[in-house]
């Protein structure tokens, strides 16, 4: 299977945010579109579970409620940053439809495959952006697109406002002709 394009990539993680209202943020999410009010708490109890002192901290000290994050989700393809990096960079397809192949958190991204970032050139279109526990793509133009939390969602930020550390080209996107601004 022929790799996919840093491009595309960046392609993809721009429909995706432009259409953000589609989308919602849920730790440990890779894609899933739960449809009803059922499979969104079936989802949320889930993940809850898994770590519930990040949902303390990311739903209920801000002020919501686990009814709300469930509300919130309903009719949403939910990823965390890890999941959609994966997504974007993995799949082929519609936005609507992406499905990450293998599931690479963002400690894993770190492992080895990134640098230290130490001038805004280290960057590159299509790559990994990661800090400790967080990772987006960059886009372009000293921007980036990610994931960032409950209720934030699909973002766009500038690189400087996301203190990221580290910064590399993923393994499975081909790089040819990459810009690097």
């Amino acid at each position: 299977m022929a790799k996919k394009t840093w491009a595309h990539c960046v392609r993809d993680a721009r429909l995706i945010f432009l259409n953000r209202d589609k989308f919602a943020y849920l730790l440990y999410a890779n894609g899933e579109h739960p449809k009803t009010y059922a499979e969104a708490k079936k989802l949320v109890d889930l993940f809850w579970s898994y770590d519930p002192y990040h949902f303390e901290n990311s739903v209920i000290k801000k002020g919501h409620t686990k009814e709300d994050l469930i509300n919130h989700i309903i009719g949403k393809i939910c990823y965390d940053c890890s999941g959609f990096v994966c997504a974007v960079t993995q799949s082929e397809g519609d936005i609507f439809n992406l499905k990450v192949i293998t599931d690479y958190n963002s400690t894993m991204m770190n492992n080895g495959l990134l640098k230290d970032i130490t001038t805004p050139a280290d960057g590159v279109w299509g790559g990994v952006l990661w800090k400790s526990g967080h990772v987006a793509l960059d886009v372009g133009n000293g921007l980036c697109i990610d994931f960032g939390n409950e209720f934030l969602d699909c973002r766009e930020y500038r690189l400087a406002e996301g203190n990221f550390k580290k910064s590399g080209r993923l393994p499975w996107v081909d790089y040819t002709n990459c810009i690097n601004l």
